[in-house]
């Protein structure tokens, strides 16, 4: 090992070995400041507290490699921030008797320059002890005294220090005195990832003079409060992320729940300083540089130089722990979850208090609709949690458009790489559409052979309308009870959940869905009532272009269809030449666990199937699959264009959802987990005789409620209350139905057992206190 090794020099050299008595002279005879020392320790220096009649202050004594240029940078710096941040409590330097800002004395041959600063109150916490507000404001600090030190420039700022996050990759020099094993290949995998990740990037980072050590042990707290910032000796000019992934380090080995934690201080540190993409994209790799320093320094002094113990040791295990369940969980991951949190609060308008919010919303967007009665101000989100503004997490078992995870890191790659180079539309050649509809075909059955891009659902299924009654030259249409299928003439005609006062359009008929079992509520349905149905089109003087179903028939209030039934409805249809569209807008994209389409759990095979919400994951996007000899009637006759759809930005996030879909084999995790929910809901039900029935298909989960079970009276009331009761609790569902009394479970397919277990417990204690067991 080259004990000339960049920043090594200051942890080579022994501190100082003064005792309390000379310290105490030392503050009476050079600072005149009289009073008993009390040893403090430190990793380089020594330090005393001196307890004086007047007050106590804290006595620094510099190991003799820091000369005057480095003690001058710290004093300019402190300076600087006193001026740049007056109310950052920072330690005061104060000065000699005869005013210098620092004295020197010999000991053993060695200089040393002895400084005395003012004594700050409070103390170093463990992580468990501080609270939402007090890792936000510890972020914010972390955030403020890089903000104060912007500007401040010293020609000789760039102090030399191993702790220094530039120098990691010179920390393989060190590792041969790591003695576990495990350890050892550990740090070889870390500083593998660093070198090909982060030291390429690193020198092109923001970068200023820096703090470099606002851990928890120089970021003092009293009462839950930040009360003091001390210890300014690794003191450089280095990139500013750094004084975040250090904190995050420190603070993260402290908590029971690391990412948690990690989340409240980024979220104090980034609206002060919003992180840049670069930064935000390493900041996962930059905590576990900062963690593995702190273990492989430790382990080489031990090693080489035994004699120097140091507070550094102190929980270096549990830094070993946590870069060992970091490495477990995924850097990556770890790197997207760090990366989501900074980045949520990068936003091109300003944020505001909820209350002013909803007043300026309703002024410009009157009584546009919001879920729950006390709405919720979302400001960021990660897998399966969403975040409000005050940083509380959400347990999202609702929103099936974000089907791979909110802030999914590979769907948000894909749009940024792709918007950052083209957005043209489908005149125009491009490979993406083209591999998008390939992709989308393969997984549809034979004879579907052609696929057309446009927005939303809505659109979809508007398309697919416009299909049908031009390949049939017909206007009449079959729909469940209460179907929705979008927001366009056509699709709000096809939706009676949304119709006018409830009054039918003539050309449209419905009937029940095909459940499976036919429950005390439920009413049959097959071909006789699909017979019905079109008996009646017929006296009004309509045949039928198509029957048109959610394969889950999700807003009649979930019901997974007996595939015989729906297969003879469809056979009815098609045997007066009328078309079958599947509208898998929410029952798509391996919902059901078993395939990637809804109907794929039945024997129907569809004519026309659209697929809009969740196709990219949030980006608007949505297709029409159907066969040629459909689509030419159409196109033949005016064509069919649309700006945006298709587009490859859009078709860059749908090709990463399915990407995602397969890659991470989330259909076999959606059997499983809608298998475990149901599972734990069905034993629910023996205890609540409120829920009547349960119904799902792979994690599309319905949950009846009723008031009374021999009528079947629908508990919409309690449907209400619970789904609210829910929010309080920070765990989001919704409810659908025709009486709105069916609790609607649908989360991201990145939904896992453990979420499970949290909705199943909320949804207990809620039931609990709603119907008093």
């Amino acid at each position: 090992m080259r004990e000339t090794l960049r920043g090594i020099a200051p942890l080579v050299a022994s501190p100082p070995a003064f005792d309390a008595t000379r310290a105490e002279h030392i503050a009476a005879q050079r600072f005149g400041e009289l009073g008993a020392a009390t040893e403090l320790g430190g990793e380089r220096d020594q330090n005393f507290r001196i307890d004086t009649d007047d007050g106590r202050y804290v006595l620094k004594i510099s190991n003799h490699t820091d000369g005057p240029e480095t003690l001058d940078v710290q004093a300019e710096a402190l300076r600087h921030i006193s001026r740049t941040a007056p109310d950052l409590p920072v330690m005061q330097p104060v000065p000699t008797v005869e005013g210098n800002p620092w004295t020197a004395v010999e000991m053993d041959g060695e200089t040393h320059l002895i400084r005395l600063f003012t004594f700050l109150p409070g103390g170093s916490p463990s992580g468990g002890t501080l609270d939402e507000d007090a890792l936000y404001e510890y972020g914010g600090t972390v955030a403020r005294v890089g903000r104060a030190l912007r500007g401040f420039f010293h020609p000789d700022a760039r102090y030399e220090v191993l702790w220094d996050l530039r120098y990691t990759s010179d920390l393989r020099e060190l590792i041969y005195a790591i003695k576990d094993d495990q350890r050892r290949a550990l740090a070889e995998r870390v500083l593998d990832r660093f070198d090909d990740r982060v030291a390429p990037s690193f020198e092109s980072l923001r970068a200023q003079v820096i703090h470099n050590d606002l851990t928890l042990d120089n970021v003092l707290f009293d009462e839950g409060k930040v009360s003091g910032i001390v210890d300014f000796g690794d003191l450089t000019h280095t990139a500013l992320v750094s004084d975040l992934a250090i904190a995050l380090a420190s603070v993260m080995h402290r908590c029971t729940d690391p990412f948690d934690a990690a989340r409240h201080v980024i979220r104090g540190y980034v609206e002060i300083t919003p992180l840049t993409d670069s930064e935000a994209r390493i900041l996962g790799d930059l905590v576990a540089a900062r963690l593995l320093s702190w273990g492989v320094i430790v382990a080489w002094r031990s090693v080489e130089h035994p004699e120097k113990t140091d507070h550094t040791t102190t929980g270096v295990e549990d830094g070993w722990a946590l870069l060992q369940s970091l490495e477990r969980t995924g850097l990556d991951v770890v790197g997207r979850r760090l990366r989501t949190a900074a980045l949520s609060s990068n936003v091109p308008y300003p944020r505001m208090e909820q209350s002013e919010l909803l007043s300026r919303r309703q002024t410009v967007m009157g009584d546009s609709p919001l879920f729950y009665c006390d709405p919720v101000h979302f400001v960021g989100g990660e897998g399966v949690w969403l975040f409000d503004s005050a940083g509380r997490r959400y347990l999202d078992a609702y929103n099936n458009v974000q089907v791979v995870g909110h802030g999914n890191a590979r769907v948000a790659d894909a749009v940024g790489g792709q918007v950052s180079k083209l957005t043209t539309n489908t005149r125009y050649l491009h490979e993406a559409v083209v591999t998008l509809s390939e992709r989308l075909l393969e997984t549809l059955p034979d004879g579907l052979d052609r696929v057309m891009f446009v927005n939303s659902g809505s659109e979809a299924n508007d398309l697919a309308w416009r299909l049908a009654a031009a390949a049939t030259g017909r206007d009449g249409a079959v729909v469940s009870e209460h179907a929705y299928h979008g927001i366009t003439d056509a699709t709000v005609a096809l939706s009676p959940a949304d119709w006018p006062r409830k009054t039918r359009p003539d050309h449209v008929e419905t009937v029940p869905p095909p459940a499976r079992s036919h429950h005390r509520g439920a009413q049959p349905s097959g071909a006789e009532a699909m017979t019905a149905a079109l008996d009646r089109l017929g006296r009004r003087g309509y045949d039928p272009a198509a029957f048109v179903f959610d394969p889950l028939f999700t807003s009649d209030g979930i019901f997974p269809p007996n595939s015989e039934r729906l297969t003879a409805m469809a056979g009815r249809i098609h045997d007066l030449d009328g078309l079958i569209i599947a509208d898998e807008v929410q029952a798509g994209y391996g919902r059901t666990g078993s395939n990637l389409w809804g109907f794929q759990a039945t024997d129907v095979v569809p004519d026309i199937v659209t697929m809009g919400k969740p196709m990219g994951n949030g980006h608007p996007v949505a297709a029409v699959a159907t066969r040629s000899d459909i689509a030419s009637v159409l196109m033949d006759r005016t064509g069919m264009f649309s700006t945006f759809g298709g587009n490859p930005v859009s078709c860059a996030a749908a090709l990463a959802v399915m990407d995602v879909i397969e890659d991470e084999g989330l259909l076999a995790q959606t059997r499983e987990v809608g298998a475990y929910l149901h599972d734990g809901l069905v034993d629910m039900s023996t205890r609540y005789d409120v829920i009547g029935d349960v119904r799902r298909e792979g994690t599309m989960v319905g949950v009846e409620l009723v008031s009374d079970e021999d009528d079947w009276t629908p508990a919409t009331d309690t449907a209400k209350d619970v789904v609210e009761g829910l929010r309080r609790r920070r765990v989001l569902i919704g409810s659908s139905g025709s009486s709105d009394n069916v609790l609607k479970i649908r989360p991201p397919l990145v939904f896992e057992r453990d979420h499970a277990d949290r909705l199943l417990g909320v949804l207990d204690s809620v039931l609990e206190t709603e119907c008093d067991g």
